[in-house]
């Protein structure tokens, strides 16, 4: 992080007159979030989270978390992050858009942000870089999981008892994310586009490549990866 920040223009932003100011002026709030966006537009693949602004309006952001292992694995979340007005003085919240059965998650998709940075002092190790990136740590460590203190005790208390029963309800809800992973809410800017192409579409590509005659084995080799390229391209997100 202070390699980044290093080559940043965070000097600007994380001085103790910008935040200051930053609670009493919202221009100076808002350059402050947004940099805070162009640094995880580069930065946020890390921890395996997308975001976008919602349109005209900066203070609140649409993202989606993706886990590669452990309990959640293959979990896809959606979320949405604001900034209070008193921000960068106050944390930001964050709440998921389908109910997710973990010890730092609420009944209404709150997530305990005071647990996962307990002190936040806005500056250079206490960012929203620094936030998301514990937010993708709390489905992978498991000392978050038997969190008592937490919005749900009754989850900790589940892992701590019966893990294989945890392991029951976070699986019901990966499943979920997956099968409602393309189902685009009018008022969430992160819209997911279904991939069109299946495996069969590209070995039918792959065998009428190979029936050209007037094509050299380099060619078609060329024109296959050119075939599939686009194929990725046409199924990027949308927004």
């Amino acid at each position: 992080m202070n390699e980044i920040l290093l080559n940043s223009q965070s000097s600007n932003f994380l001085s103790e007159e910008v935040i200051n100011k930053a609670a009493k002026d919202p221009e100076t709030r808002n350059n402050i979030i947004k940099f805070e966006y162009k640094l995880l537009s580069v930065y946020a693949h890390k921890f395996s989270i997308i975001l976008l602004p919602k349109t005209e309006q900066i203070t609140e952001w649409h993202g989606m978390i993706s886990i590669s292992y452990g309990l959640y694995a293959k979990g896809k979340f959606k979320f949405v992050l604001n900034f209070p007005k008193t921000f960068p003085e106050s944390i930001p919240k964050i709440r998921f858009l389908c109910p997710l059965f973990h010890p730092l998650i609420d009944e209404y998709n709150n997530v305990d942000v005071d647990t996962l940075i307990p002190k936040w002092k806005y500056g250079q190790d206490c960012m929203v870089y620094n936030l998301l990136n514990k937010l993708y740590e709390m489905f992978i460590d498991v000392s978050y999981y038997d969190c008592v203190t937490s919005f749900n005790p009754r989850a900790a208390q589940l892992f701590s008892n019966d893990i294989n029963s945890y392991a029951e309800e976070v699986k019901k809800q990966v499943a979920l994310s997956e099968q409602q992973l393309y189902d685009n809410r009018d008022d969430f800017v992160l819209k997911l586009k279904e991939p069109t192409y299946n495996t069969q579409t590209i070995l039918q590509k792959l065998q009428d490549i190979n029936s050209s005659k007037n094509l050299t084995f380099e060619q078609k080799k060329k024109d296959l990866l050119n075939f599939i390229l686009q194929q990725s391209k046409e199924n990027k997100i949308q927004q």
